[in-house]
């Protein structure tokens, strides 16, 4: 059963009209699985994020782990540019499955240390299923909290996707990753901006959020 419910958005250009008038005001922080966040709405119910992604901002090797991760909200999403890639993970408890479980410290809580803070092993291997989709400009997907998933990118380094995602019901569950045995978790943060980078990319999703 498919986990990820997706609509068509029909307040899409008005929803990019208002993310390009803001754009330039945004406060963005680097997430290693090729994401740029900056918040709109911060403690409040929704909190609102602006998402800008690029394979440019992958951090070398968090693709392969690292990369798969619940969330302590239900989250939604709405794609107001390009296509973005939207994987469902489903851990099953199989001895000898090849997978494990991390317990993170989530960003805002670890946010004096500028990584996920103390991280904790949880017992149990897994095998995974995974369910897999694009999401094109238009659309707007949810995704229920404390499910895991990933957001694979593609290989043109030169696209660029732009999304807002709502935060619902947020709790104050740790968030987790998923990862394989034999390949320890690259961490999401921990690392500092290439502004040069990012500055590049920023430009891009601006030019890509014009009418």
């Amino acid at each position: 059963m498919m986990l990820t419910t997706v609509l068509q958005n029909p307040n899409t250009h008005s929803l990019r009209a208002l993310v390009a008038k803001i754009f330039p005001s945004l406060q963005w922080r680097h997430h290693g699985i090729g994401v740029l966040q900056a918040y709109v709405a911060e403690n409040v119910e929704p909190e609102i994020r602006v998402h800008v992604w690029s394979r440019k901002l992958l951090k070398p090797g968090m693709d392969e782990s690292g990369d798969i991760h619940d969330h302590r909200f239900m989250m939604v999403s709405h794609v107001l540019t390009g296509v973005v890639g939207h994987e469902e993970v489903i851990p099953e408890v199989k001895t000898g499955g090849g997978w494990r479980m991390m317990q993170l410290t989530h960003a805002r809580a670890a946010k004096e240390s500028a990584y996920h803070g103390p991280t904790t092993e949880l017992p149990g291997e897994f095998d995974v299923r995974t369910n897999t989709m694009f999401i094109p400009t238009g659309h707007s997907y949810r995704y229920p909290a404390q499910r895991f998933h990933r957001s694979p990118l593609p290989l043109d380094d030169e696209r660029v996707a732009v999304t807002v995602v709502e935060k619902w019901q947020q709790s104050d569950a740790p968030a987790r990753i998923l990862y394989p045995i034999d390949k320890p978790p690259v961490m999401a943060f921990g690392h500092d901006m290439d502004f040069s980078l990012v500055a590049g990319v920023l430009a891009k999703a601006m030019a890509a959020l014009q009418p």
